[in-house]
């Protein structure tokens, strides 16, 4: 029986933060790795609610038999390795590289594989087995696959279950992998991706709080670009908001961050545009490299500056009324609290406005601020308001963060004398 490079403990000790969900979470982007379309999570439970087993199926390429040692022993040559995160830029790859594979000890006693795989012509089947008291040691190096007519991919088989409940994988487990995979969901929809849990699909849409397509269309190049636009209900864990660009077939190319990141505020979107001009295209290329590739688009073209510009424009648009609301919503926070009196005095400025118009231009300062905190910033604005020094709060507001020439003559009216 092979063993894993890293003793059980060691296993144990790094995948220690991984909860149950997250560890079945892992089987499904294992999956996906294995370029499947189709995931199946099934389980079975007793009279008392508790659940006896779990499974999940994928039709991905399976775990080829000549493979079987790379895939479950180079990743964990070290606590190191397994700990270890890489930042990509295309969702085909999770990027646990294998870890999924041995979280099951998190929620079940032993875990057994049956996977086919594709060999010169003709498909071949094999098991492999472990289990969490041994968690190092794995079978299935030494089997010789069988040929069969089974189609490829993956069927996992979950023993001794523990941790977990029926009510569990029919209820939160539900929100949980919305939050997970709803944005993969969404960029392979054209392609006909899928999780169902016990038979039922799961729908993305359910987690969208807005969504919407459009055309776009560089008339001098007559290059197309179609967009869809989704704003989430809640953040994504692991997944920021970006844009995603895909290829004529509706195939990922690349991935990056989006115009509007890391603001501080709530707008969780993701930007999926599809388009021909993606089929070959130097995504690594600079957007001041004034060279043309040999074959295919760059950065430097006017198409796709136009089309950046387009969509830049257009989540502007659409976060403004969506800032409005969540400025609307946190004066009245901070006016339940009492860090804001409900009426102004009539010799002092409004408060109020000049957070709105703070919140809305960066909602980074209020973000992760305790009552104190809220307090001491509120008390140092209206201090700024009634005094003959509130003209000089706009330049050193612009020196914490980026004004435009809008802004800053917005809030130099603001801060004026009455």
């Amino acid at each position: 029986m092979p063993k894993i490079q890293i003793t059980a403990r060691g296993i144990r000790a790094a995948l220690k933060s991984y909860t149950p969900f997250q560890s079945i979470v892992e089987y499904v982007w294992n999956g996906f790795d294995a370029q499947a379309s189709k995931i199946e999570i099934n389980f079975t439970a007793n009279e008392l609610g508790g659940i006896d087993s779990i499974t999940i199926k994928d039709d991905g390429y399976g775990i080829p038999h000549g493979k079987l040692q790379e895939k479950f022993e180079t990743v964990f040559e070290s606590k190191k390795a397994l700990q270890s995160k890489l930042k990509k830029n295309l969702s085909a790859l999770h990027g646990k590289n294998g870890i999924g594979r041995l979280t099951f000890f998190t929620f079940a006693r032993n875990a057994y594989w049956k996977t086919v795989y594709a060999d010169t012509g003709e498909n071949r089947t094999y098991d492999i087995y472990a289990n969490a008291e041994n968690i190092n040691l794995y079978t299935g190096i030494n089997a010789i696959p069988k040929r069969t007519d089974l189609p490829t991919g993956t069927e996992v088989f979950f023993g001794g279950v523990h941790s977990l409940t029926k009510y569990d994988l029919e209820n939160s487990f539900q929100d949980f992998l919305l939050q997970e995979f709803s944005w993969f969901l969404a960029l392979n929809s054209k392609r006909g991706f899928s999780i169902t849990v016990g038979g039922i699909p799961l729908d993305y849409k359910k987690f969208v709080a807005d969504s919407e397509e459009f055309e776009l269309n560089h008339e001098k190049t007559d290059i197309p670009f179609s967009v869809t636009y989704v704003r989430w209900k809640e953040k994504l864990p692991k997944e920021p908001s970006r844009y995603y660009y895909l290829d004529s077939l509706g195939q990922e190319k690349w991935k990056e961050s989006s115009a509007i990141k890391n603001k501080g505020d709530k707008f969780f979107h993701s930007v999926f545009i599809q388009s021909p001009y993606f089929d070959s295209f130097a995504f690594q290329s600079a957007e001041d490299d004034g060279q043309n590739a040999l074959m295919g688009g760059t950065r430097s073209d006017s198409q796709f500056r136009f089309m950046r510009k387009k969509v830049a424009n257009y989540l502007r648009i659409k976060r403004k009324p969506f800032l409005d609301e969540f400025a609307d919503k946190l004066v009245l926070e901070y006016e339940k609290a009492d860090i804001i009196s409900r009426k102004e005095d009539a010799g002092h400025k409004d408060i109020s406005q000049i957070i709105r118009m703070l919140y809305k231009m960066q909602p980074r300062l209020f973000a992760s601020l305790n009552t104190e905190q809220k307090k001491m910033l509120v008390g140092l604005l209206e201090l700024a308001a009634g005094s003959d020094k509130g003209s000089d709060v706009p330049l050193i507001i612009n020196s914490i963060i980026e004004l435009s020439n809008e802004e800053k003559n917005e809030l130099a009216e603001i801060f004026q004398a009455s």
